[in-house]
């Protein structure tokens, strides 16, 4: 992919490290599930939501009675997750549906992922498509390396963070996008501080941002790589935007990124363990990356003017770095998303 010839500002290392702080040292969350509204006829996606962050989701958008529906990788594993919060709820009138082998890995199963969510939102029985987070995805921590690349060729973390996320949207644009319940729909994109940790300009690898031609010993780090598709995931949240802006605005349809806080999250069993005792010290439990999440699902100060914007733990508005934040609203978001729809185009309804 060429690089935009689009000036870009310059970046601010106290910026960089402010906001680093502050994702170990954040405000108290102020819009945590006293204040949630009841999602009595409402229906969310939640992907990844087998254990961690995404588990809390979903327990949490279950207990105000909404009709959650699990995308998650491996079936046994999302049908215990349910289960678990079955049990512990018994009182919530909410539904879960738990929609498994979604290997981001593998472009032909996010297909058929997106096709059998379609085959439920259509059901009689299910009301509007409200929320959607796109809350799977592959981290550092679990490929330091960058150890393999997806079915289709991609190093596994873009394919995983970028281009599945991307193309399972397509699948789901049709119901999100309906005219049928203005009270609430939004798009969460959830991305991370690691963002700071890319190259400039905008934070892209330009020549080659999914490695296909690149082999793995060539390769950028771990940590540089899940960096890129944190920053995409920025860019995807206000171009998401930028492309459906008419009706978005119409049903009142706000997409945003979030980055959910550094947390002990269930992604730490790869880490070696005395690290994982010494970690714990600084981070925080998984709920609070929920909170961050559903701030940008449910807080009802955000509006269509709010798109785009980069959520940070546990439910502010902050700036992403210079450049990445110049990149949304000067033609970088477009472009990028622009190119990974040509990487995704044989694999789209």
């Amino acid at each position: 992919m060429l690089t935009p010839d689009i000036p870009a500002p310059s970046t601010s290392k106290l910026y960089f490290l402010k906001e680093v702080y502050y994702g170990f040292r954040p405000n108290a969350p102020q819009f945590t599930p006293d204040d949630y509204p009841d999602l009595t006829d409402k229906t969310a996606i939640v992907t990844g939501c087998n254990t961690g962050i995404g588990k809390y989701v979903l327990e949490l958008l279950y207990q105000k009675n909404c009709h959650v529906i699990g995308v998650v990788r491996t079936s046994e594993k999302g049908e215990q997750a349910k289960e678990d919060i079955l049990e512990r709820n018994p009182e919530s009138k909410g539904k879960i549906d738990i929609i498994g082998e979604c290997d981001f890995l593998d472009l032909n199963k996010v297909i058929k992922a997106g096709k059998r969510i379609g085959e439920i939102l259509d059901q009689s029985d299910c009301g509007a498509l409200n929320i959607v987070i796109h809350n799977a995805g592959l981290t550092w921590l679990v490929a330091p390396n960058s150890a393999k690349s997806s079915i289709q060729g991609y190093e596994s973390m873009y394919q995983t963070n970028v281009l599945g996320p991307q193309l399972l949207q397509h699948y789901i644009d049709p119901y999100l996008l309906k005219d049928d319940d203005k009270t609430l729909k939004r798009l969460v994109w959830v991305s991370s501080a690691a963002h700071f940790f890319t190259p400039e300009p905008y934070g892209i690898y330009w020549d080659d941002p999914g490695f296909k031609e690149t082999s793995i010993e060539n390769r950028p780090t771990g940590m540089n790589l899940y960096g890129q598709s944190k920053t995409y995931n920025i860019y995807q949240a206000q171009a998401w935007y930028d492309k459906h802006k008419e009706q978005a605005d119409k049903i009142g349809c706000v997409s945003v990124s979030c980055y959910p806080g550094n947390l002990s999250t269930d992604m730490s069993r790869a880490w070696w363990p005395p690290f994982v005792t010494a970690a714990k010290l600084v981070v925080w439990d998984g709920v609070y990356g929920a909170y961050s999440e559903l701030y940008g699902a449910l807080s009802p100060s955000l509006t269509t003017a709010d798109s785009g914007s980069y959520i940070v733990p546990f439910g502010e508005i902050h700036d992403p770095r210079e450049d990445v934040k110049a990149g949304l609203t000067n033609g970088i978001a477009t472009h990028i998303w622009d190119f990974c729809e040509e990487q995704i185009s044989e694999y789209l309804p």
